[in-house]
């Protein structure tokens, strides 16, 4: 067993039933050149053999692990539960059927080396599907040091490129501000926790490596679509006064396009959801026209078309939406009755 030595960095990574993705998981710690971290799994409440398997490594590998057991609680909890623990300078966030490159530590003890002081340090993650490919990663290229106004824009720009698994995040940082996730929200409360730590990062840097492979699972598409798809973003729209008050510069783009964007994903989905007459109710009573609006000037052309088409005829982009969704998603028809009173409300 390794020694009780602070690590350089503590990684957070809650499992739900993850039992066929653990030991992967632990080859890609095991590839790393320096051992300088500890891993801190969080047990969800699962209901295969990932408890009693992560039990096992733990008495078994030479670096440290540390295993949280959870009732089910979602994954804001088990991240929370695993900040609990954390005994490293730096802290990171992993997805146990995730992989990261064999490449990650030496890069970021480079960047802690090369680098200008920082407390958040961002890097780039790529979307691929089981079979990769998973490239081998090149020699650390450098980073580019950013504001905290500037790193939110570039997240804004399109959030889907950003999650929690792309930065190594100072755990000063994390203490000082008492930086936790939100629980009680089953969507965006990544986002909301990446808003809210970078707003108040003091030295930002960010890297073009790719560090991270977030995998695309089969089957894993949403079944459903509930409602909690909407009343999460309520998570985000109460980030107003926080940024007002933090990165007043990013609040332009955060109302006029981010959020906005939020609702376009949500509306394009919807339209998988429901029938014509019901997501023509469910747009309206979302105000969806009005986002749209701010939409249909956006720099990304998928976006500012699509906008632009529900102006001018609803049922096209529905149409639109209904062709180019059934061969990639699974979403299946559910009651718009429970959108529309929580929107009216």
């Amino acid at each position: 067993m390794a020694d009780l030595n602070t690590p350089l960095l503590s990684v957070v990574i809650p499992v739900f039933n993850g039992e066929q993705y653990i030991g992967r998981m632990i080859d890609c710690f095991r590839a790393q050149e320096s051992r300088d971290f500890e891993l801190i799994f969080v047990d969800d409440g699962s209901t295969d053999a990932s408890l009693s398997l992560l039990r096992s490594y733990q008495r078994s590998e030479e670096f440290p692990i540390t295993v949280v057991e959870l009732e089910p609680s979602g994954v804001s909890a088990a991240r929370n539960a695993g900040l609990e623990k954390v005994r490293g300078d730096w802290i990171s966030f992993v997805d146990v059927d995730d992989r990261i490159v064999p490449n990650y530590m030496t890069v970021f003890r480079e960047a802690m080396e090369k680098e200008p002081a920082f407390d958040l340090f961002y890097f780039r993650s790529e979307r691929v599907t089981p079979e990769g490919p998973f490239d081998a990663p090149g020699p650390y290229s450098g980073s580019v040091g950013m504001t905290a106004e500037q790193m939110l824009k570039t997240i804004g720009q399109d959030p889907t490129k950003f999650g929690v698994y792309n930065l190594f995040l100072s755990a000063e940082l994390l203490r000082e501000h008492d930086f936790r996730f939100a629980e009680g929200f089953a969507y965006y409360e990544d986002y909301d926790f990446l808003f809210r730590v970078t707003a108040r990062a003091r030295a930002i840097r960010y890297c073009p490596d790719r560090l991270y492979f977030y995998l695309l699972q089969e089957g894993s598409a949403v079944a459903t679509f509930p409602l909690s798809r909407v009343s999460s973003i309520l998570l985000l729209e109460r980030l107003g006064p926080y940024l007002d008050q933090y990165a007043p510069g990013f609040v332009p783009m955060f109302e006029s396009f981010v959020l906005p964007r939020i609702w376009w994903s949500v509306l394009w989905q919807a339209c998988l959801a429901f029938p014509l007459k019901d997501w023509l109710a469910f747009a309206k009573a979302a105000g969806a026209r009005s986002k749209m609006k701010l939409l249909s000037g956006s720099a990304d052309p998928k976006v500012a078309g699509s906008a632009k088409l529900f102006l001018t005829a609803p049922p096209a982009f529905y149409a639109a939406a209904l062709a180019a969704g059934k061969a990639r998603s699974k979403i299946g028809r559910t009651d718009v009755r429970p959108f529309l009173e929580y929107l009216n409300q």
